[in-house]
């Protein structure tokens, strides 16, 4: 009788150490994702012990996906990460509730503000260049109304003395 009682017991204690490997494995803690998962989530690392199950799910499936994007896609990936954790609880719901809505728009107005999108990004890139250039014209315009150059020693040729 107890053999008996003593296998029941190791039985549940096995079942129940294969039932909390199995939690852990479905809703890891920080601790216990590998060096490259937290590597590659480390900008969501404050967030994710907050996460729920699904949440974490669909990171660890993204980090799976991660060595196989291209350099750029790594890159958006990061950013988008690090600007998520910046929003409010309330910015992120909004955010969610955007993309349920777009993905319930038919296929071609979907390609069409994909399109837009690009071409705002585009515009956008275009003004910031130009504004890089005209700085870098400004900074290199030499000083039209007589002022001193900075560092400059009146009456002197050649570079000021140390």
């Amino acid at each position: 009788m107890a053999a008996a009682h003593l296998a029941i017991a190791l039985w549940l204690c096995l079942g129940a150490s294969v039932a909390l490997a199995q939690t852990s494995k479905q809703d890891p803690s920080w601790s216990q994702l590998s060096a490259q998962q937290q590597q590659i989530l480390a900008p969501i690392q404050g967030e994710w012990d907050k996460l729920d199950r699904t949440r974490k799910r669909k990171w660890l499936g993204i980090a799976q996906r991660y060595p196989k994007m291209q350099p750029a896609e790594q890159e958006r990936l990061q950013r988008r990460m690090k600007e998520w954790v910046t929003l409010t609880p309330e910015q992120r719901r909004a955010a969610r509730e955007k993309y349920r809505e777009f993905e319930l728009l038919p296929q071609e107005d979907r390609q069409a503000m994909r399109e837009k999108w690009e071409r705002y990004k585009q515009e956008l890139e275009r003004e910031r260049a130009e504004a890089a250039r005209g700085a870098d014209v400004a900074a290199e315009k030499p000083a039209e109304d007589g002022a001193a150059t900075p560092g400059a020693r009146p009456g002197a040729s050649g570079p000021p003395e140390r």
